[in-house]
């Protein structure tokens, strides 16, 4: 008989905590989100197991879950609300964290993500990337619709997505005076930023949820976008391994290279830059900004 793989534990384990779960309470879903929902789980991974009720259950019931499938270790995480609450425990070494959320208020949720524009920033997005990552393990019906909804990406926020994250710190304008200034963190810091800030924009034209909170998997990110720069993961790994000259001029091409393909798409979105790529700062006894594009 072959070994089970890590996703597979993982999932035998979740199994087992809703058939306990829908002993004690009335569930309307249950979704495994994270590695185990999407079946790339190692020996690290742990459980992230989401359950959707007309009511937050009683304080009492995360303590009885642990103890019937024999777990340890029971911790309460912050106080319960209205519409949520998590707790975590082990089971054989595994970490497990069950939250419970109302399906009002997740319906409510999914409203402002999806239809009001104002709510749609990171890190929410990270719960329309769990719907449709997660593995659904109760209430097919009602997840089924809720990933169908979400797997609809508002053409509206593709434009959105883009406006918000078309924000960068032109390394490539100041990189002679930055190199003068003993100023390596900050650098560092604003390479970061255009990474994600670039990430997300081509994750909107592309219509692929994102989120910078607890990102991983670069690659099969990436690997989603039809449209987007050629190399790019590599690409944007190599800004933090390179000199700081090469790193602002790779930066500076990633963002030509993603303006081209953000107008091509969406010609109408404002993309100007108060110091776009070609420019340089001059000392300021040479009295202008230059263009070497």
């Amino acid at each position: 008989m072959d070994t089970p793989t890590a996703s597979e534990e993982l999932r035998a384990v979740a199994r087992r905590i809703v058939t306990a779960a829908a002993e004690r309470v009335t569930l309307r879903g249950a979704l495994l989100a994270g590695s185990g929902g999407r079946g790339d789980a190692d020996y690290y991974s742990d459980i992230d197991l989401l359950f959707y009720v007309d009511e937050i259950p009683p304080t009492t019931l995360g303590a009885e879950l642990c103890e019937r499938i024999g777990g340890t270790g029971h911790v309460r995480k912050g106080e319960p609300t209205e519409h949520f609450s998590a707790e975590e425990f082990d089971v054989d070494g595994l970490r497990v964290e069950i939250s419970f959320w109302t399906v009002r208020w997740m319906e409510g949720r999914l409203d402002a993500l999806l239809d009001d524009l104002a709510d749609f920033d990171t890190p929410r997005q990270k719960i329309l990337i769990g719907l449709l990552e997660g593995l659904p393990l109760y209430g097919a019906d009602l997840l089924g619709r809720w990933r169908a909804r979400v797997a609809a990406y508002p053409e509206p926020l593709r434009e959105a997505m883009v406006q918000r994250y078309w924000s960068f710190f032109a390394l490539w304008y100041a990189s002679a005076a930055m190199a003068r200034r003993d100023a390596e963190l900050w650098r560092q810091d604003m390479l970061l930023d255009a990474a994600f800030n670039l990430l997300g924009v081509l994750a909107g034209l592309n219509r692929v949820y994102f989120t910078r909170f607890q990102f991983k998997h670069l690659r099969r990110f990436v690997s989603q976008m039809s449209v987007c720069p050629v190399g790019l993961a590599d690409r944007l790994e190599s800004l933090f391994r390179l000199d700081p000259e090469a790193a602002a001029a790779e930066l500076e091409r990633l963002i030509e290279e993603a303006a081209a393909l953000v107008h091509a798409e969406l010609p109408d979105v404002d993309l100007r830059l108060r110091f776009p790529p070609g420019t340089r700062q001059l000392p300021w006894r040479d009295g202008q900004i230059k263009n070497t594009s």
